[in-house]
């Protein structure tokens, strides 16, 4: 018997949708999107913006709709680290449950890497000691995993929004990264040889552009090399380009490029602090994690 489901993961910068079938115990992709909300943009005193709401709720409409059209028995909704910290995030979720009846999940930060880590496990496994990490709008998660078992793990606060809301200037992200992952004391667990896998918009998207694509091709990014001398050059890129011209090299999330900069710069930081010159892309986030945990929501 065939099931349909759709995970609409809410994030701090971006809203993502997978929609997939089960037939015979595997999953087939049949849909998947992303669009940038802005949610935690201009986040003060732990309140979203009226704004930023306002624009997930109307991303969530629409991905409620084609979720629905899909004829998905299950619609699962999940937030991660500005939906942890945001004090008026009922208004969000209150929304969800008066207008679909649907429960917005909001996943702790051990929930979140448990996720990433389900996603990803089996798509490296030939790779004993992995270092994954998943660089979101509000935070960045680090797994380590030590002949195929995942043996540290924590969630920093360091995202590419909250990076624009904290920062006033490049020199200032550069220092504030450098800070965070100074403290985190994540080296310390890190095995004597190691690959490393990056997770989540920032990566993807530089592989993309790295890639010439004008449309989203999974197969195209995901496990794909992104480099230290990619790094650096996206980050002079950027710094020439203004938005608009960004737009135009990202035509599949076009509204992302106000972050890239500052993501780039995050990726560079990790790059240092690991000392490493090259990471595997991943494809998969959260969401195809959930997808292995189903019965659980």
């Amino acid at each position: 018997m065939k099931t349909i489901c759709s995970i609409i993961d809410v994030g701090t910068n971006s809203i993502l949708l997978l929609i997939a079938e089960k037939a015979h115990n595997s999953w087939k992709i049949l849909h998947r999107d992303a669009r940038t909300s802005s949610l935690g943009k201009g986040m003060k005193n732990g309140f979203l913006t009226n704004d930023g709401i306002e624009k997930a709720k109307a991303i969530l409409d629409d991905f409620i709709t084609i979720s629905k059209s899909y004829h998905a028995e299950k619609i699962i909704i999940t937030g991660t680290s500005a939906s942890r910290e945001a004090k008026n995030i009922s208004q969000l979720s209150n929304w969800l449950l008066n207008k679909y009846d649907l429960k917005y999940h909001i996943l702790s930060e051990g929930q979140e890497i448990y996720y990433i880590y389900l996603a990803n496990k089996r798509e490296f496994e030939e790779h004993e000691n992995l270092i994954i990490f998943d660089i979101g709008g509000g935070s960045t998660e680090f797994m380590i995993v030590s002949q195929n078992k995942l043996e540290f793990s924590t969630s920093l606060k360091l995202g590419v929004r909250r990076l624009n809301n904290l920062c006033d200037n490049d020199e200032d992200k550069h220092t504030f990264c450098h800070d965070v992952l100074a403290q985190s004391k994540i080296r310390e667990h890190v095995p004597s040889s190691f690959e490393v896998v990056g997770v989540g918009g920032t990566v993807t998207n530089l592989v993309a552009v790295k890639s010439g694509l004008k449309e989203w091709i999974s197969e195209k990014v995901h496990k794909q090399v992104l480099t230290l001398e990619d790094v650096l050059y996206f980050k002079d890129l950027w710094k020439k380009l203004s938005y608009d011209e960004i737009e135009k090299l990202i035509p599949f999330d076009p509204h992302r490029s106000d972050v890239l900069l500052s993501g780039t710069i995050l990726l560079e930081s990790i790059f240092s602090y690991l000392k490493m010159d090259k990471i595997f892309v991943s494809d998969f986030g959260l969401q195809f994690g959930i997808l292995q945990d189903i019965e659980n929501f």
